[in-house]
Parts: C-alpha cells; sequence; structure tokens
C-alpha cells in the first residue's frame, strides 16, 4: 500500500509500505480520512528526533473498521463501525496512567511514532490501544472528514482545564492557527466576555475574525500588544492567556499582559533547545498559576465529540484543502505558504 513515510534519511516521502497483519488482539482500520497537525509540519520542516524510521506518520484519523479481532469484539467494536482514535497510549500501569492522566503516561506510545502511522489506506488500531479505550465510536452525524478535527481540538480542551475560564473573562490567544481558533471557541462557550488573539499573519488574523466572530484581532507587527490588552481591559490585563504558538517571547510577554491572579497555559512548545523566560517575581506579586499541556486524552476527544453532536462546535469549516496521498507534499507546502489552516487526506483515493 502507498503511505507517506519518514524514511531513513528523515525525508518525507509516498513510497509502498506492507499492509498491516489482522490478528485477534487488535483491529484494522481503513483509513477514510486524515489530517496534517502542527507535530507532521514540524517533522515536514524540521524532521523529528523522536520518531524512528522508516515510520509512516500522522495520528489524526476517522475510518471504517474492516477487522476486529476477538479482544475488539469483547469491547463492542465490529467490522463496518466508524470510528476515531485517541493517538497517545497510555500503559495503563504508571501513576500518571491510574490517575486518569493517560497523556502524561511514563511509558506512552503514540500512533504514528511507536506505531505506524494514519497516512496510509489502512493502519492498525494496536492491543493496548483498544484496552486503553482510545477507540471512539462516530455518530453518524459526524463526517469522516469532521472526525479527524476531534482530537486537535481535545488538545485545546485539555489545555483549557487548568484556566477555568468563567464568564465576564477577558482571554488573549497567542495564535490564530486552528488550534488558536478552537481556544477562542471554547472561552466563548465557557462565557468569556473577550477574546483577544494576537497573531502577525495578517491573512490569518482575518481568517480568524470570519471563522470565530467576536474576537478581537491584535497585529503585533503594526500594534503594541501589551498596550491593546491595557486598553480593552480597563488597564487590568488579561484573566487568561494561552501561547498556541511555538516563540519564546511570548512567555514573557503573557505575564506581562497578564492581570493579577490570571490563568496562563504554555499550550505550545518551542522547539529545539529554546526556552521560555518566567519571571519569578511577577508570578509571585501577581500570584499568577503558569501551566503547562500535552496532547490530551480519550475523555477529552468525547466531550469535543459531545460538543460537535450538539452543534455547539463546527470543525468543518477549518478545513480549507483537501489531497490525496500522492499529492501530500502540496498540502504541507500550502499550510507552510499559504497559510492554511487545515489540510485533509483521503488516502483511498
Amino acid at each position: 500500500m502507498k503511505a507517506l513515510i519518514m524514511d531513513e534519511n528523515r525525508q518525507l516521502t509516498v513510497k509502498e509500505m506492507p499492509e498491516p497483519v489482522a490478528s485477534e488482539d487488535n483491529i484494522i482500520l481503513q483509513v477514510e480520512a486524515a489530517s496534517i497537525c502542527g507535530t507532521d509540519m514540524r517533522t515536514f520542516l524540521k524532521g523529528n528526533a523522536k520518531i524512528d524510521p522508516p515510520r509512516i506518520l500522522g495520528h489524526e484519523c476517522a475510518g471504517k473498521i474492516i477487522h476486529a479481532g476477538k479482544l475488539a469484539k469483547e469491547h463492542g467494536f465490529l467490522v463496518g463501525d466508524r470510528i476515531t482514535v485517541a493517538p497517545a497510549i497510555g500503559c495503563g500501569e504508571c501513576v500518571p496512567c491510574k490517575k486518569g492522566n493517560t497523556n502524561m503516561c511514563d511509558h506512552l506510545t503514540t500512533i504514528g511514532f511507536q506505531y505506524e502511522g494514519v497516512f496510509a489506506p489502512y493502519v492498525e488500531i494496536p492491543r493496548q490501544a483498544i484496552v486503553m479505550e482510545n477507540v471512539i465510536k462516530l455518530p453518524d452525524s459526524i463526517s469522516y472528514d469532521d472526525a479527524t478535527l476531534i482530537e486537535p481540538a481535545a488538545c485545546a480542551l485539555n489545555g483549557q482545564k487548568y484556566m477555568h475560564i468563567e464568564k465576564g473573562d477577558t482571554v488573549v490567544i497567542y495564535g490564530s492557527g486552528m488550534i488558536g481558533c478552537i481556544h477562542a471557541e471554547l472561552a466563548f462557550l465557557k462565557g468569556a466576555k473577550q477574546v483577544i488573539v494576537v497573531e502577525p499573519a495578517e491573512k490569518r488574523g482575518k481568517i480568524a475574525m470570519e471563522k470565530v466572530p467576536g474576537i478581537i484581532w491584535i497585529n503585533p507587527f503594526t500594534q503594541n500588544t501589551v498596550e491593546e490588552v491595557k486598553k480593552l481591559t480597563d488597564g487590568n490585563g488579561a484573566d487568561v492567556i494561552i501561547t498556541a504558538t511555538s516563540v519564546p517571547s511570548v512567555h514573557e510577554e503573557a505575564q506581562i499582559i497578564a492581570a493579577k491572579m490570571a490563568r496562563i497555559s504554555l499550550f505550545g512548545g518551542l522547539p529545539g533547545e529554546s526556552k521560555g523566560f518566567i519571571d519569578s517575581n511577577l508570578i509571585h506579586y501577581k500570584e499568577l498559576q503558569i501551566c503547562g499541556v500535552h496532547a490530551t486524552t480519550a475523555h477529552f476527544m468525547r466531550e469535543i465529540m459531545k460538543l460537535m453532536e450538539e452543534n455547539k462546535l463546527d470543525a468543518k469549516k477549518y478545513i480549507e484543502k483537501y489531497t490525496d496521498l500522492d499529492h501530500m507534499m502540496e498540502g504541507f507546502a500550502a499550510i507552510r505558504d499559504e497559510n492554511i489552516m487545515k489540510v485533509v487526506i483521503h488516502p483511498q483515493a
């Protein structure tokens, strides 16, 4: 079968790979749709030392079960079921897993990293994913394309669990890509009074205002972010700040624009050896809460799926390009060169 892999030279290429082998302990999924995420883009641009090549990439997917082994049937899954999968799979035995924080597993394995990924017509869903309840049935009301966005949206929901966004809060989000916009939508759903996005790319800033009506866009290239946030909050600062971008300097600025007792989510990981800047005195005297976040869990994916079922969250509007495996590199290039928000791949095409 054709698949997009990172090869032994750590280059991305489409080549023939073996089809997954059915067993009593696994599920074979026919991938109907997959999407390119920020991690895939970083791999495209800079490689990824965490992946042992050759490896089929990709972890955001939805499809139809074409093989359900004995274990899968015991867990209620049958051939023909429409599913998506939480790609970060916990061991179930370590302390974080036993507390329900499987994304923090001491022995975390992930589809597209330790397991073959979804940028292929078929993918094996391993035993551990079934046992850990990472396999999620899709309602008929959610299309395969839309379902590929459940996992990234669930990452945003996970990132907000410590933010305790309340009615009347002002929320500032650095970055207005798909994840930044989902953060904005979730903030409005929780009652935020103002949602401000800080975005230097004019095209993305304007698109964000179209996709999420009501947000306020600050362009840091033409405006002073600190001064603008002060104006918009009567000098008090923002109650919640989410850094949905991989720029170290925004970690410092987030603390400056923060109101007293504000909550800050360092959502976007930093590249390579980059370090952010934490001002201990600002944290101390303002009583700031600064939280990290990594990936998501099947629980948060189910929460996002519920919001989509209830028509409270519309994911499809973020899909701006469709492609097949043979033209996947064009999809990556469109994200890089055209600020495309989300590209969905149809491996069966």
